[in-house]
């Protein structure tokens, strides 16, 4: 675990978490919170005396818990890593060796770089920005967030949002799942002709679907729990939509399925693929997953005829994006400093009363 601090009167701000950068995706998988467990682990870290207040930033390639605990003298690592342990189920010696902690002005400046794009797979990518200010929306419902987190995020969200307006916006477009559609026409040697099966109706799928459009495929198919939001979505880029248990019937006519959903569970096995296999007459099938957790059994790496592309392995197919956005990356990290010190600013016009406030609290706890 590497820890770091740089902590300043009125930043107070933790962050232990892992990436991209330092988990496999078995690792990132199992220590990652569901959209559906956030609001009940945020709930519980708000009641947790030794927590009390958290914001959990938790995507495809990141999970990363921000906090403002109760004692400045508490040791914010093993706090935290206790905690998540305990609500994710990951063993703290498998979970320990892949953190980083980060604390004061090194926490806002990585968060502030998270949201701008900076620490992504793909640099600018345009859905970081919504992430993070979802995460600080969950936490606010919970009243997990405290003045410092809020203000923290809030920084963090604009300063994305300056970054994409005025850098990466004016950039040709690069996300996961144009990524992901690369990807698709490296393997399958090209899309034009073929039958594409996107899985999942989200933002990543909906980046895929843009970006399908210059590679002219046969036909498109939406397939998602949801059959309405799928109708919506394939109406605005030329795609067919089914629900989502038609997936087997069209895998026997796919050429490339695409894999973005939030499903917690996998929703292709190895079985199911070698059985559509041996109907094909030796037509290849091409798997790309960008889901956490995946949706699709790593075992279909070993079926005859079945090609599968996983979420960390896309770093090549979004390098010769990078080689323009890495140009740029300076202005963004211009407008970062810009943000750190407005932020610093403003906790520092706090009123002597707040601070008051907050000094006997903390005493009153420790007594």
């Amino acid at each position: 675990m590497v820890n770091t601090s740089a902590v300043e009167p009125g930043l107070r701000l933790n962050c232990l978490g892992i990436s991209h950068r330092t988990a496999s995706p078995e690792i990132r998988e199992h220590a990652g919170f569901s959209a559906a467990q956030l609001r009940t682990s945020l709930s519980a870290a708000r009641h947790d005396p030794h927590i009390e207040r958290l914001v959990i930033v938790s995507t495809c390639h990141r999970t990363e818990l921000y906090s403002e605990l109760p004692l400045p003298e508490t040791d914010f690592t093993a706090t935290l890593l206790k905690w998540w342990c305990t609500h994710s189920g990951v063993d703290a010696q498998k979970l320990a060796p892949h953190s980083y902690g980060l604390s004061g002005l090194d926490a806002v400046r990585h968060l502030f770089r998270v949201a701008a794009g900076l620490d992504s797979v793909v640099l600018g990518e345009a859905q970081i920005v919504s992430q993070v200010a979802s995460s600080l929306r969950h936490s606010v419902a919970v009243h997990a967030a405290s003045p410092l987190l809020k203000l923290a995020f809030k920084g963090a969200v604009r300063a994305g949002e300056r970054a994409r307006a005025t850098v990466w916006g004016r950039l040709q477009a690069a996300s996961l799942g144009s990524a992901a559609v690369d990807a698709a026409a490296v393997a399958a040697h090209g899309l034009a002709g073929r039958n594409v099966v996107i899985i999942g109706a989200g933002e990543i799928a909906e980046l895929a679907l843009r970006a399908l459009s210059a590679y002219a495929p046969a036909r498109i198919t939406i397939a998602n729990r949801s059959i309405e939001t799928a109708l919506e979505l394939g109406t605005h880029h030329g795609a067919d939509a089914c629900p989502l248990d038609q997936l087997p019937s069209l895998l026997r006519d796919a050429d490339v399925v695409i894999a973005a959903t939030r499903a917690t569970h996998t929703l292709i096995g190895r079985d199911a693929v070698a059985a559509t296999l041996k109907q094909r007459a030796a037509r290849p099938l091409t798997f790309i997953d960008v889901s956490l957790p995946r949706n699709i059994d790593v075992d279909v790496r070993h079926v005859a005829g079945a090609q599968l592309i996983g979420i960390d392995d896309l770093g090549p197919y979004v390098c010769a994006a990078h080689t323009e956005r890495r140009r740029v990356a300076p202005t963004v990290e211009r407008i970062i400093d810009e943000e750190v010190l407005l932020l610093q600013a403003r906790l520092a016009r706090r009123t002597p009363a707040a601070a008051t406030r907050h000094t006997n609290a903390t005493t009153a706890m420790a007594v």
